[in-house]
């Protein structure tokens, strides 16, 4: 099923979404753009922003469940997670909730992710103008959408083109079709002709692959790439496959359980309760981050744990090239 959305029709339809769904997108805050829950800020569709939208479904914080003690025995409440529209996410970041997917939807199954996954509907957008530190193309996530969606997005001249991919998304155009005009078959063509020219931009950049990228691993000089960084765990607080996380009771007898976002990059994360660390430096904690994203998620799901963002590199303090592992001298 495929529609044509007018600009001036977008806002309007999303207000109607967003009386029975939140509706996290992105937009302009304090001249930052940011996904957040949209209650009519301008919407930056122009770029894909800093935070990714997987902080939806696994939270840099969040409340497993409460407990409380009466008489000696513990009762426990869980919190029910929210209905909610994913839209203008792009396609690398649809591949990261790809490979979320698989992660945590493996034995044993991550029931709190799980359920919030099952509440989100995805409105995808596809990426015609990849920016310069993209390599989506070369890592299979962009720039054309291939991976599941409810709505696929893709912004031409005469507004907005929209396609179902699943019976919700389906729905949803039905149960608005006032929003809507029927889609012609240049609209079509011309999505075609935009996704051919972006995949060409991108794909010139350079000719990563996970071959490339093991041969570059093998080769790096990591005492001296831990030497240049910070440790600030900035990289892996803004990729959107990262998904490392501590869980820490709060309050006796009564409080919640807690997850927080963590990260191997940090110092303590692999410290032992004896004092021992078996990634005692930077080079060595860098060393495994690119492991698990190059060797370790790939055996696992079968998909790269890189989706070639770019994030990673537009906040690294210290100007490391992330894709030939070349520190600043």
């Amino acid at each position: 099923m495929k529609a044509l959305l007018s600009r001036d029709m977008l806002i309007p339809f999303l207000t109607e979404i967003g009386k029975k769904l939140e509706v996290v997108a992105p937009v302009l805050a304090n001249g930052e753009r940011v996904f957040c829950t949209w209650t009519g800020q301008p919407l930056a569709l122009d770029e894909n922003p800093l935070n990714p939208p997987a902080e939806f479904l696994l939270p840099q914080r969040e409340t497993l469940f409460r407990y409380v003690q009466e008489s000696g025995r513990y009762t426990f409440e869980e919190e029910r997670p929210i209905s909610r529209l994913m839209f203008g996410i792009r396609p690398c970041d649809l591949r990261a909730v790809s490979v979320l997917d698989r992660i945590f939807g493996a034995d044993p199954r991550d029931n709190h992710y799980l359920s919030r996954r099952r509440s989100t509907l995805v409105a995808a957008m596809n990426c015609p103008k990849p920016l310069e530190g993209c390599r989506c193309y070369q890592l299979g996530s962009g720039p054309e959408v291939k991976d599941d969606y409810d709505l696929l997005i893709t912004e031409i001249e005469a507004g907005y083109l929209v396609e179902a991919g699943s019976p919700a998304g389906i729905l949803m155009l039905s149960d608005h079709s006032e929003f809507f005009l029927d889609a012609t078959n240049a609209q079509l063509k011309e999505r075609d002709r935009l996704m051919r020219e972006a995949e060409e931009q991108v794909k010139v950049r350079s000719d990563i692959s996970l071959q490339k990228m093991h041969d570059i691993i093998l080769a790096a000089d990591w005492e001296t790439l831990g030497r240049e960084c910070l440790s600030c765990g900035g990289c892996t607080f803004v990729c959107p496959v990262c998904h490392c996380f501590n869980i820490i009771d709060l309050g006796i007898p009564d409080g919640e359980r807690v997850r927080c976002r963590d990260t191997c990059i940090l110092s303590g994360f692999s410290r032992m309760t004896s004092g021992a660390n078996p990634r005692r430096t930077p080079g060595e904690r860098m060393h495994n981050w690119y492991l698990d994203k190059f060797e370790y998620i790939p055996q696992k799901t079968g998909l790269p744990g890189c989706v070639g963002c770019g994030r990673c590199t537009r906040v690294c303090l210290a100007e490391i090239d992330r894709w030939k592992l070349e520190a600043v001298r």
